[in-house]
């Protein structure tokens, strides 16, 4: 059992001066607000490549990716409007067809 003192953890502490851990803290926030948000799960992944660097050295560069759970949105209805912009009120023509088809 690990006494919390991890050598991974701490490997990834000193990668680009704590940058690569911080970018991971902070996206697992943004995955954890969208899993609340919308009840999916979502993902954080921290990749560690390890090459060599010389007879006794490594070169460790730390790759940080989330996929954070989307909201489905709706489908709602538009006109167009007199600007050309959308809008939710009927031109007159369509109320008056409208009117005159329930009467």
């Amino acid at each position: 059992m690990s006494d919390g003192n991890s050598h991974f953890l701490a490997a990834l502490g000193r990668i680009d001066g704590g940058h690569a851990i911080e970018v991971a803290d902070e996206q697992l926030r943004e995955v954890t607000n969208a899993v609340n948000r919308t009840g999916k799960k979502g993902t954080v992944t921290v990749t560690l490549e390890v090459s060599p660097n010389g007879e006794t050295g490594f070169a460790v560069t730390a790759k940080v990716s989330a996929k954070a759970p989307q909201l489905q949105f709706g489908q709602s209805f538009f006109f167009m409007g007199r600007d050309g912009d959308l809008t939710r009120t009927a031109p007159d023509y369509v109320q008056q067809t409208l009117l005159k088809s329930e009467t």
